[in-house]
């Protein structure tokens, strides 16, 4: 993976930001339906699908649908009704299922079980049977936050219960863990016989053996210092079962090896794109990659092992792929058949990513890969928008014959050149984005306003700024320069 990378040469820009306004507009539920994904071969860049990092960049990342109710499923999904509905409403009412207030989330055996914190349970989304359903009504699991699944076993971690209830294969309650421990558990893993928890009462990962229930380790303590917690959040664990732990006072993710030792601290409380202000959901995938969602901003990022940031997807709004107050991530490796379908034509997967939204569209569903054909049209975008610019310079280099061959005075030049202006509105546009991605809408704007009166960008760029400053003003309201 690369980083993003800002546009540094100047015919490519103009090109380079149509393409972006390609992307930001075609706003519909998904980036496009199952039917209509598969496209011609050597088709152009495809608006309709939603990438990042956005055009000119090679996307790395493509938003596919997303899950808020039991349609959205598919046909056949929606549940029967009970008798009493019948009486009321009559024969085969329809009543459709509804994912409230997701948070945490675990993939498993062609399911996706959602820890609804609002209905107080654990919801089932079956792609394959395409059903909409419920782990158990097991009566003393009173507010599940989180869950992991190992082997088809089910941890769920419930902090007003204090307790960790654990599911088997057949969603029947096995065991509970922590039950003397007096824990508020907020995030679990499983490696081996021991079970990882995040509690939010003593600021401490607890680690309790599977098979005797009692606690074996205690990991990190209250405070500010390095390797301590103020409000502990989310727990993720890579391959070499290295613990990635969020804070979300603090705003940052303190890694532990495997043995419970402090090993780094990434990131740090602030309101830039390199800074956290609320982080929560964490995973990390094959290749030691922590992907982490930040709810305040509500954006998800892209680390490195070494904690350098690769990649940021997401930004609040309506658009397809967009977060409203995302809590949780997961990196699925095991159903990527199941979206296929929403995929672009050539594309290579490697793996899912599902990001739950507290508001708006519920279940965001990625996938990350290559891309082929998006990545030949920007590359031939790129090569054209080169070859224009040199032959433009050609131009401008040659002198037109002249009927006195005496020289004649020049004048001074009094401002920059076109291609020097060219750039300068290419970088402030990028500028502006990133002050607006990062909800800095009162900086963002002026930003916006020059880029759109510079006259040097063409209409569907134009129309999306436009369009983008009319939200920032509703934003702003008051505030803002035209509700004055």
């Amino acid at each position: 993976m690369t980083n993003v990378k800002r546009l540094q040469i100047s015919g490519l820009g103009v090109l380079g930001l149509i393409l972006i306004a390609g992307v930001l507009t075609g706003c519909k539920k998904s980036a496009t339906q199952p039917g209509n994904a598969i496209v011609s071969a050597g088709a152009p860049y495809d608006s309709s699908y939603v990438f990042y990092p956005p055009a000119p960049d090679m996307p790395r990342l493509q938003f596919l649908t997303s899950f808020t109710e039991s349609d959205d499923l598919g046909p056949g999904t929606r549940r029967k009704a009970g008798r009493f509905e019948r009486f009321v409403l009559g024969e085969e009412p329809k009543v459709v299922d509804s994912i409230l207030k997701p948070y945490g989330m675990a993939a498993s055996e062609g399911k996706l079980y959602v820890c609804d914190v609002q209905k107080r349970v654990v919801e089932v989304l079956d792609f394959k049977a395409r059903t909409f359903g419920y782990l158990s009504k097991e009566r003393r699991m009173t507010n599940p936050v989180n869950l992991c699944i190992v082997n088809d076993i089910k941890y769920v971690a419930d902090p007003t219960a204090g307790q960790v209830f654990v599911f088997g294969r057949d969603n029947e309650l096995k065991t509970i863990l922590g039950s003397d421990e007096e824990l508020e558990p907020i995030d679990v893993e499983v490696r081996g016989q021991n079970c990882y928890i995040t509690d939010k009462k003593s600021n401490q990962i607890v680690v309790i053996n599977v098979a005797t229930g009692q606690v074996v380790e205690r990991i990190g303590r209250a405070g500010d210092g390095l390797g301590q917690f103020v409000l502990i959040g989310d727990l993720g664990m890579d391959s070499d079962n290295n613990l990635y732990v969020t804070d979300k006072l603090l705003g940052r993710i303190t890694k532990f090896n495997a043995e419970g030792l402090f090993q780094k601290s990434i990131g740090q409380a602030g309101d830039s794109i390199h800074h956290f202000v609320r982080p929560k959901g964490i995973d990390v995938d094959r290749a030691g990659r922590i992907w982490v969602v930040d709810a305040a901003p509500e954006v998800a990022k892209v680390y490195d092992a070494e904690g350098r940031l690769l990649l940021y997807f997401g930004f609040p709004g309506d658009r397809p792929g967009s977060m409203n107050l995302p809590a949780s991530i997961v990196v699925d490796y095991d159903h990527i058949e199941y979206f296929r379908p929403y995929l672009a034509q050539g594309a290579e997967p490697e793996f899912l990513v599902f990001v739950s939204n507290q508001y708006g569209e519920k279940i965001n569903v990625y996938a990350f890969g290559r891309f082929p054909v998006q990545e030949r049209a920007i590359a031939q975008a790129r090569q054209a928008a080169a070859q224009e610019a040199l032959a433009m310079q050609e131009t401008q280099s040659v002198e037109p014959p002249v009927a006195n061959p005496s020289p004649a005075p020049t004048a001074p030049q009094t401002g920059p050149s076109d291609d020097q202006r060219m750039q300068e509105i290419a970088n402030l546009y990028y500028k502006s984005m990133h002050l607006y991605r990062n909800r800095q809408y009162k900086d963002a704007r002026p930003g916006f306003v020059a880029v759109l009166n510079s006259r040097m960008i063409p209409e569907p760029m134009a129309q999306t700024i436009q369009l983008i400053l009319d939200e920032i003003d509703k934003r702003l309201g008051p505030e803002s320069p035209t509700g004055q």
